[in-house]
C-alpha cells in the first residue's frame, strides 16, 4: 500500500516526493535510497530544465518543496499509522497536496511555463485530480 501511495505522490506531485522509492546507484552498483533533500534537489533541477525557470523561480520552488514535503510525508505517515488499508484514504491526501502544490506552482510559473506544465504528464494528472476533487465536493 505504501508503495502504491508513494507512486501516486510521484506521479501527482512530481514528483519524487517520497525518498523511500527514489534511489541512486552506489559505488558497488547497489541501490541506496536518496535523501529527502536529494529528491527535492533532483525535482527542482528537472523543473528548471523542463520549464526554463530563472534563479528566483528555482529558489521559490526549492523553498516550497523543502517546507511542504516533510509536512506531506507526515500526513501520509499518519494515514498509514492509523491502519488505513483503502487506496482512497491515501488518494485523498495525495489529491489534497497535489492540488495545493499545483496552485503554488501556478503562482511561481509564468503563463507560458504554466501552459507547458499543463501539457505535461503532471498537467494530465492535475486534470484527473481536479475531476476527483470536484466529485468529492459534489460539484
Amino acid at each position: 500500500m505504501s508503495h502504491f501511495c508513494t507512486s501516486l505522490a510521484i506521479a501527482a506531485l512530481f514528483f519524487c516526493l517520497s525518498s523511500t522509492l527514489c534511489s541512486a546507484q552506489g559505488q558497488q552498483g547497489q541501490q541506496k535510497p536518496l535523501s529527502q533533500d536529494e529528491v527535492i534537489a533532483k525535482q527542482v533541477n528537472d523543473m528548471i530544465d523542463r520549464y526554463k525557470l530563472d534563479d528566483y523561480q528555482a529558489f521559490r520552488l526549492d523553498t516550497l518543496l523543502q517546507h511542504y514535503v516533510p509536512i506531506y510525508q507526515a500526513e501520509i505517515g499518519k494515514v498509514k499509522s492509523a491502519g488505513a488499508s483503502q487506496i482512497e484514504s491515501y488518494q485523498i491526501v495525495v489529491d489534497k497536496w497535489g492540488d495545493f502544490l499545483d496552485s503554488e506552482y501556478q503562482k511561481i510559473f509564468t503563463e507560458e511555463q504554466w501552459k507547458l506544465y499543463m501539457k505535461s504528464a503532471a498537467g494530465k494528472e492535475k486534470k484527473k485530480r481536479d475531476k476527483r476533487l470536484a466529485a468529492a465536493r459534489g460539484l
